[in-house]
């Protein structure tokens, strides 16, 4: 209705075809592109026409000026049956003056517009800021930016042309530069080529595009920061997690270990630090407590690192119950035997003996001799043994002892070689391998098989425990041993009981035998062991480290029966060779079990330090888990504590093994105390706690005792240290329980 109102009834076709034919050529042919552009174009097609063009088509079409835009589509009428024909739908949308029908196309083109010139150059419409940036001054450049513009729109065609102008600023009187965007664009009053302009400051773009940039990169460190902190919280969670997991067992433990079979292992160092911690933190602390701790302290027997009261411990504890066990365990820890002759009484029962050392057999040459023994090896080396080493490489549980049943008479040499090599000494040092062999060949000699316990697969298990502990505990991941120590590790491992003759310490004392009087009662097993094994080590033919030297000047000393040079490391540092037997050394002799409360107390002050600074007392990260600091710059005293720390664990290491190898193990143990007790029987003396095959059991009675009081404990401060360990003390407790049950059901445990 409203469009009847505005433009009337439209013509017949005889007067529109009459109007049409009395048009100029060109307009005819302008209203036809028109059409067919509807007809053949998209399916709708809006347009600028003036009120006045439509008189042809409406009867009362005003002679206005106005301006309506038109929605025109195609569309298909049937206007007889079976007949259709193609007709033009307009839709007449709204009516605007020739000014708002430019700036609705600008808009429709682009929002962000400045002004439209024709092609002539003759700006026909502008916004107010452009008529203000432009209504003075700029003519020429205008001009030029213009005919540039027409050039590159018209005549090369481009979608944009874009031209670069520089200005002052009226605000801040700074150079800026804008940037003007050109298109063409069709007039909506004559629908002749004109073009469009928009402006943009570049310099506020590139400023805004700077922040954005900075933005960008801000929110892109924020999210980085936000994903790291994510991981950390999930790797926290996750480390909470299992520290939860471990603390439940650890909890379950000690509800199913009985109060009684421990013993209360403060030594007086302990109780000290920790009365000092209170009065740090600003405590208090009972008198009573001082004064015992004085007390304690002046007495003249007391060892700073031995637990208090330990003899009256083991003598009063549920252990003593059968008193043989905790005289036992007072012997092991402290070397007080009871009931015993005097040692100006006891025979010399050993005396003028060495200890077990094979005999040589000569050899035609030292060439053929290492040749043979390296040929050996390596013959001995099957694909199923080959496997076997593999496996001594990584498992927590290496079945030893069927090891040693497929390696008869090599089982020490041949892991021996297999670990040194695997761990890349060979090349690291210039080790000659000829040399190696023969001097693994003379230490596996040095140990007696009939021995039941300390021979040379019992020194094998000794030496895979120590690479586990070394190489997989964590103790080299945390920069606790470097590669010198883990060399010296490996041989003391080897040497570490070297010569033994089946014997304990607290025997050879008592029968007042030569290595006793040697080492004046210290330690005269362990000294032995370090003092036979380095001087095989100092004989040029068993001196591995020691570059290859001329065979040939070898073979004349020999020919001219000279005696064969000694050598002193000569193509190491000295700090080196220093570094390395003093490793060996301390570990060695920290075998001693007389030792044993020493060493624990002071590891376990290693890792449990208080921080000074923070003025707390937590302990020192666990290593191992990719947590706290490393171990790098310890001093070397508390190396070798750690060193020690690790040989101790591993030379009872079959604690931790699997129930029927570490029972086998505890069997053959027995086996060689007994054998001790026989002896004591034969030479008069009193026969040594459990040791006496005519009672009922021998060690086996006392391993919960052992358990508890040593092995429980030690391991636990090497697990508190390096998590990575966790498997040797799940062992441990799982041999445990095993006695533990045992011990309940009345059954014979070695059964």
């Amino acid at each position: 209705m409203a469009c009847l109102n505005l433009l009337g009834k439209a013509r017949p076709l005889e007067e529109y075809t009459a109007l049409t034919d009395l048009m100029p050529e060109w307009e005819r042919n302008n209203r036809r592109d028109w059409t067919d552009a509807i007809t053949q174009g998209p399916k709708e097609f809006r347009t600028w026409v003036k009120l006045q063009n439509l008189t042809p088509y409406f009867v009362s079409a005003p002679d206005s000026a106005l301006i309506t835009t038109i929605l025109s589509k195609a569309v298909r009428i049937e206007h007889a049956s079976g007949q259709i024909r193609t007709a033009t739908f307009l839709q007449f949308e709204s009516q605007m003056t020739t000014q708002n029908a430019r700036i609705t196309a600008m808009h429709q083109y682009n929002p962000i517009y400045r002004f439209m010139c024709d092609k002539s150059g003759v700006m026909v419409h502008a916004n107010k800021m452009a008529w203000e940036a432009y209504s003075s001054g700029g003519d020429m450049e205008r001009e030029e930016a213009y005919q540039e513009a027409v050039k590159a729109v018209f005549e090369k065609r481009v979608s944009c042309h874009r031209h670069l102008r520089c200005y002052t600023s009226r605000k801040t009187g700074k150079r800026k530069w804008t940037v003007l965007e050109m298109w063409p664009i069709a007039d909506p009053l004559d629908d002749k080529l004109a073009v469009m302009v928009s402006e943009y400051n570049m310099t506020q773009q590139k400023e805004l595009e700077l922040q954005l940039s900075a933005q960008h990169l801000s929110l892109q460190r924020q999210n980085a920061e936000l994903e790291t902190l994510n991981a950390n919280i999930q790797t926290e969670k996750e480390h909470l997690r299992e520290q939860n997991t471990h603390l439940t067992e650890r909890l379950e433990a000690v509800a199913q270990t009985p109060p009684s079979q421990g013993i209360n292992a403060d030594t007086p160092l302990d109780l000290m630090l920790s009365v000092l911690q209170k009065l740090i933190l600003g405590e208090s602390v009972p008198l009573p407590q001082i004064m015992d701790l004085r007390k304690i302290l002046t007495e003249s027997t007391t060892d700073l690192r031995q637990p208090i009261g330990l003899e009256r411990q083991l003598l009063e504890s549920c252990h003593a119950t059968d008193g043989e066990v905790g005289l036992s365990m007072l012997q092991l820890l402290k070397g007080k035997s009871v009931k015993q002759r005097p040692s100006s009484e006891a025979p010399n029962a050993l005396a003028g003996k060495s200890q077990h050392s094979p005999a040589r057999r000569p050899t035609p040459s030292f060439a053929d001799q290492a040749q043979a023994e390296r040929r050996s090896i390596s013959a001995a080396i099957t694909p199923a043994i080959e496997r076997m080493l593999q496996d001594a490489s990584t498992q927590w549980q290496f079945d030893i002892l069927g090891f040693a049943e497929a390696t008869p008479g090599y089982t020490l040499s041949l892991l021996g070689f297999h670990m040194l090599k695997s761990q890349g000494f060979i090349s690291e040092f210039n080790v000659d391998e000829a040399k190696l062999c023969m001097y693994l060949r003379r230490i596996e000699a040095g140990y007696d098989n009939s021995i039941p316990y300390h021979n040379s697969t019992h020194v094998a298990s000794v030496l895979q425990m120590t690479h586990m502990l070394m190489v997989h505990g964590g103790v080299v991941k945390s920069q606790g041993a470097d590669r010198l120590t883990l060399l010296a590790s490996y041989i003391a491992a080897l040497v570490h009981d070297y010569e033994h003759s089946g014997f304990n310490n607290d025997f050879l004392i008592k029968t007042s035998h030569d290595l006793a009087v040697t080492y004046n009662l210290q330690s005269p097993l362990e000294n032995h062991h370090l003092a036979a094994s380095t001087r095989v080590f100092l004989q040029q033919r068993y001196n591995f480290l020691e570059d290859a030297w001329q065979l040939d000047g070898a073979l004349e000393l020999q020919a001219c029966g000279m005696a064969e040079p000694q050598c002193c490391l000569q193509d190491m540092p000295q700090e080196d060779k220093m570094a390395l037997r003093m490793t060996a050394i301390d570990q060695v002799l920290g075998t001693d079990m007389k030792k044993h409360f020493s060493i624990l107390s002071r590891f376990q002050g290693l890792f449990k330090r208080t921080n000074s600074t923070g003025g707390s007392s937590a302990p020192m990260p666990t290593f191992g888990e990719g947590r706290g600091r490393d171990l790098a710059d310890l001093k070397a005293e508390d190396r070798s504590t750690l060193h020690q720390m690790v040989l101790k664990c591993a030379d009872i290491g079959h604690l931790a093994a699997d129930p029927a190898t570490h029972k086998c193990w505890s069997l053959k143990l027995e086996e060689e105390f007994f054998r001790q007790g026989d002896k004591e029987k034969e030479l008069g003396l009193s026969v040594s706690p459990l040791m006496d095959r005519s009672h009922k059991g021998g060690i086996t009675r006392s391993q919960i005792g052992f358990f508890s009081i040593v092995g429980i404990p030690m391991y636990r401060a090497m697990v508190a240290a390096f998590e990575d360990a966790r498997p040797l003390l799940d062992g441990v407790m799982g041999n445990y329980k095993c006695w533990e049950a045992a011990a309940a059901s009345g059954k014979d445990p070695r059964v």
